[in-house]
């Protein structure tokens, strides 16, 4: 499970795939059923949201000039540049130090760093920005210790202004900055370290010299994800920005779902899109979009930064003055990165820690330390028929979008996988498309494509948006379990007399089919926690459980809440094992 969570963010390992016993023809056509459904729910809506925010049928430039005139406008781009440059230094920042000892370090520290990384990643963000919620507030856990101990007089106003955002939005793209960092690095020659050392370099030089330069392409790949993800962030700037934080996806939505100015809500979607597809473009530059399927080897990556020689010069020059300088900086006894990673580490897995530990408080509002201890607030949410009834119509709608994403996301990645077809970038950039595009952009977009064919507000519909931001993770997952799939069998199979069909069901199902349950857990997660498309795909119609929460979040917070994120962290947690339970199994076979 770990190989397909890394190959998520970037792949280092691209041993050819075999053509199976079915032949690379025959896969090819897998494509075609994602294909059209991607088309048809991604790339179409995109096309309307377009020509909507043109005008049409009346034609005008007349919202993007709107745009560029109003100073408004421009300070709203300004802060979302500011917040996603912020973020992003930070994530990168904190992040190093972690993929750093995740690649070094023992097994027991990776073990636990793993976890730190993981556990956050999969549990909601909707939940991990409650948690910081609790923990900023005016009478949140922070303030309480402070006053606590004496250190300020008052509370300190941590929520609801730039700081409470760059810090609640750091936390929740860390791992997405972490793992491909980590599966760049995991690739890394550790002899090449040790040869540095030997020919006279200090740890410091070596890190600068060797080991730095070979980490850049997954440093770009995660600065590159990290940076286009927050330029698309919704949820935690409209829970815990304030008025003057408000970014480009807050004005959207504004503009689609409060004041109902579609044309306008459009244009501001596409400079969205625009400034994402700018960055993916300049990004692509240095590191091919392919790897972050695994389709390319990530050593071309490397390859790309060598044959441009950035900075070599430089760093070798800074790499003999390294060897100056670690004469003089104090010696931890190789525990210094370590003893950070852990650290910071701690630090992720922190704010779910402590919403679970209030979530058992015996009080009826949020004290810290508790008062005592009770199951309380989970009776509460047992015996509460709304949130009973938004989380059956969570279970329906994942229900129906993980088996969709499931047998779609399949289909496409034994197709990337086995079939042999002109254009495979192309069919690539559209899988990860829905991904890497703002959520707030693709969910506006399949908002208005729904409306026109009446399936907005429907459960159905919400599914449909659902799956096509899953089928990536499915496609994620079951590409790289069938790179690792060794050919031999196959080929025993038909040697034997088995036929493209008894081979596959006998051979081929039975090795990729944990793949499948596993994506088809995460395709079910991603549908089951989230809130964007249900703000816009179900407006006033559908209240899912997220939705449920959002609602208190915005509207009166309480333990009752906590319950809840618990539990979602609790089933984030289930699905994780079950993954690596089913990853262990296949080992062992």
């Amino acid at each position: 499970m770990a190989d397909a969570m890394s190959s998520m963010a970037i792949n280092g390992r691209s041993e050819p795939l075999q053509a199976s016993a079915l032949g690379p023809t025959r896969w090819a056509w897998l494509l075609l059923p994602g294909s059209i459904f991607l088309v048809v729910l991604f790339i179409v809506p995109l096309v309307g949201l377009l020509l909507l925010s043109l005008g049409m049928p009346d034609w005008t430039l007349a919202n993007f000039i709107r745009i560029g005139n109003n100073p408004a406008y421009l300070a709203v781009l300004r802060t979302t540049l500011e917040i996603s440059v912020s973020v992003t230094a930070l994530a990168f920042v904190l992040g190093y130090p972690i993929a750093y000892a995740l690649t070094t370090g023992g097994s027991a520290l990776r073990t636990f760093l793993l976890i730190a990384v993981v556990l956050p990643y999969f549990t909601s963000v909707l939940a991990r920005t409650f948690a910081w919620v609790v923990l900023l507030g005016r009478n949140g856990v922070i303030n309480s210790i402070l006053l606590e101990l004496g250190w300020t007089s008052q509370p300190i106003t941590m929520l609801y202004n730039r700081f409470g955002v760059i810090l609640g939005m750091t936390h929740i793209v860390m791992p997405l900055m972490i793992l491909p960092m980590y599966t760049v690095m995991s690739s890394i020659d550790q002899r090449l370290l040790r040869a540095a050392r030997a020919n006279g370099a200090s740890p410091l030089a070596a890190f600068l010299t060797v080991f730095l330069p070979l980490s850049l392409p997954g440093l770009i790949a995660g600065v590159l994800l990290v940076f286009i993800y927050c330029l698309g962030f919704y949820i935690t700037p409209a829970l815990m920005g304030g008025l003057s934080d408000l970014t480009i996806t807050m004005e959207i939505s504004s503009q689609v779902v409060d004041q109902l100015n579609w044309s306008f809500g459009s244009a501001l979607s596409m400079v969205l899109l625009v400034a994402v597809l700018t960055v993916l473009w300049i990004g692509s530059r240095f590191f091919p979009v392919e790897q972050l399927l695994g389709f390319s080897d990530a050593k071309s990556g490397s390859d790309t930064i060598t044959r441009r020689q950035v900075g070599t010069q430089w760093l070798m020059r800074v790499g003999a003055a390294a060897n100056v300088l670690d004469r003089w900086l104090p010696s931890m006894g190789g525990q210094g990165v370590p003893a950070l990673a852990s650290i910071l580490a701690v630090l992720l897995l922190l704010p779910v820690l402590i919403v679970a530990y209030l979530s058992l408080s015996a009080s009826s509002y949020f004290v810290f330390p508790l008062p005592g201890y009770s199951l309380r607030n989970y009776q509460a949410y047992l015996s509460d028929t709304l949130w009973l009834r938004a989380t059956f119509t969570s279970i329906r709608v994942a229900l129906m979008a993980a088996g969709m994403a499931t047998v779609l996301g399949s289909m496409l990645a034994f197709g990337l996988s086995r079939g042999r077809i002109p254009g495979r970038g192309a069919i690539v950039a559209l899988v990860l498309s829905p991904i890497i595009m703002p959520t707030v952009v693709v969910a506006v977009a399949t908002y208005f494509l729904l409306v026109r064919v009446g399936l907005q507000g429907t459960e159905f519909g919400l599914a449909l948006g659902h799956a096509v931001h899953a089928i990536p993770y499915v496609v994620v997952i079951v590409v790289a379990n069938l790179r690792d799939l060794n050919p031999t069998y196959e080929r025993a199979a038909r040697s034997l007399g088995a036929g493209p069909v008894a081979t596959f069901r006998t051979i081929i199902a039975p090795l990729v089919m944990p793949a499948l349950v596993v994506a088809g857990f995460f395709a079910f997660l991603a549908s089951f926690d989230d809130v964007v498309y249900v703000l816009f795909l179900g407006i006033g119609k559908i209240t899912t459980l997220p939705m449920r929460m959002w609602e208190g979040i915005r509207q009166d917070i309480n333990p009752t809440i906590a319950a809840v994120a618990t539990l979602q962290m609790l089933f984030a947690g289930i699905v994780i094992m079950i993954g690596a339970m089913l990853g262990q199994r296949k080992e062992n076979t």
